[in-house]
């Protein structure tokens, strides 16, 4: 049997990220979430290991730009996905965006494609 894919779910507000946590159990996923950049941090230091890093929108701006650095410093290939409100500024280091009022099929779709890209890279 497969290990399911981890997910770290960074995200201030408790509904979105309850919403998109349970939408990513639900299809299966291992989910984590953080409500600050600082636990973030903790959980990325820490044992567990994660597949994918979903950052949201409800993060400060600066405060996005340096946790995105910090997530490729400690681990340089973990994709991250944000969940966009107009942040294009983190385009170098977040791997994807999705937009901020997604459907739960647009979220899952870009999970599935950020996690088949991941395998891919591991396996070449």
């Amino acid at each position: 049997m497969a290990v399911a894919s981890s997910i770290l779910n960074i995200c201030r507000y408790e509904t979105l990220r309850h919403t998109r946590t349970l939408i990513l159990r639900q299809s299966g996923y291992v989910v984590a979430e953080a409500v600050t950049d600082e636990q973030a941090i903790v959980f990325l230091e820490g044992s567990l290991a994660f597949d994918l890093v979903i950052m949201c929108h409800s993060l400060p701006e600066a405060s996005t730009l340096l946790l995105a650095a910090k997530v490729k410093e400690l681990h340089p290939k973990l994709p991250i996905l944000m969940v966009s409100q107009g942040f294009e500024t983190t385009a170098a280091q977040v791997d994807s965006f999705v937009p901020g009022l997604e459907s739960p099929t647009a979220l899952l779709d870009m999970v599935g494609s950020l996690m088949m890209k991941r395998a891919q890279r591991a396996g070449s």
